[in-house]
């Protein structure tokens, strides 16, 4: 399967990692929607305060579904940054993650991004093209 992102929302999401990294290692976090053509990235608020983590608000979560499923969209994946580490799911993000779950992982120093598709818990990297 071949995704496509929107080149500037990823760009910006890259720039919100750096900066939010920047704030002692804080993480940026969200939900990839799949609209049919392409997987929108829909940014949310980190629930956890300190650096090297995220969690979402389950409120959060519940409104952006219901309007995915209003607009016949489907969230398949989460993403998340990574302040000081590659754009590779760790341990704790594939022990977390559901079976055939896209995750997308910025890696803020380096400024990018990896897709990947989560199976048994473990993760296979997925090409991805920007428009």
């Amino acid at each position: 399967m071949f995704y496509r992102l929107k080149k500037k929302q990823l760009h910006n999401l890259i720039n919100d990692s750096v900066s939010a990294s920047r704030d002692y290692g804080k993480e940026v976090c969200g939900l990839i929607v799949d609209t049919g053509y392409f997987l929108e990235l829909i940014q949310v608020k980190n629930r956890i305060k300190r650096g090297g983590s995220f969690a979402f608000y389950v409120d959060e979560i519940n409104r952006i579904e219901r309007a995915a499923s209003t607009l016949g969209y489907e969230i398949v994946g989460t993403f998340h940054s990574h302040p000081y580490y590659i754009a590779k799911p760790g341990e704790s993000d594939l022990a977390a993650a559901e079976d055939n779950e896209l995750m997308l992982i910025i890696d803020s120093l380096n400024k990018e991004a990896m897709l990947w598709k989560v199976k048994n818990k473990s993760a296979k990297k997925v090409k991805f093209q920007l428009i």
